[in-house]
C-alpha cells in the first residue's frame, strides 16, 4: 500500500507515518509512505507514486485541502481509486468534504484509534 500524508505540522506527520508503518507492517517506509507539507508537494507525490490512500489536512501553507478533493478525484485515471481522508479541527467542513469526495473525515486532534479504524476498513 502506498500512502501520502499531506500535513504541514511536522511532528504530527511524522507520528502518523510511524503509526501507519507499524499498523500496516510496511517493510519499505521510505518507498511506501510519503510526507508532504504543502498542497503542491502533496499533489506532486500523488502524480508520481499513485497512492492508495491520502491523508489530507485542510489548512496548509499554500491553500485549503478541501478545495483539492474534487481535482484529485477527477483529473487522472489513477485518482478515482484513491481513498481520501480529510483531516481538520474544523468539524463544520465535514459534510462538505464528504460531498466533494473524501471517503473519511478525521477530526483533529487526531485519534490514532480512529486512524486504525479507518485503515482497517480499507
Amino acid at each position: 500500500m502506498k500512502i501520502v500524508i499531506i500535513e504541514d505540522e511536522v511532528d504530527l506527520s511524522a507520528l502518523m507515518r510511524n503509526f501507519l508503518v507499524k499498523q500496516l507492517k510496511i517493510k519499505s517506509p521510505d518507498i511506501s509512505v510519503s510526507i508532504a507539507h504543502t498542497i503542491t508537494e502533496g499533489l506532486n507525490f500523488i502524480n508520481t507514486i499513485h497512492p492508495d490512500l491520502v491523508f489530507l489536512d485542510n489548512n496548509l501553507p499554500d491553500g485549503k485541502g478541501i478545495n483539492e478533493i474534487e481535482d484529485i478525484r477527477l483529473n487522472s485515471q489513477y485518482y478515482s481509486s484513491i481513498k481520501i481522508v480529510m483531516m481538520s479541527a474544523m468539524t463544520n467542513i465535514k459534510e462538505e468534504a464528504l460531498q466533494k469526495g473524501a471517503d473519511f473525515f478525521l477530526d483533529k486532534p487526531i485519534s490514532f484509534k480512529e486512524v486504525s479504524r479507518i485503515i482497517n476498513t480499507i
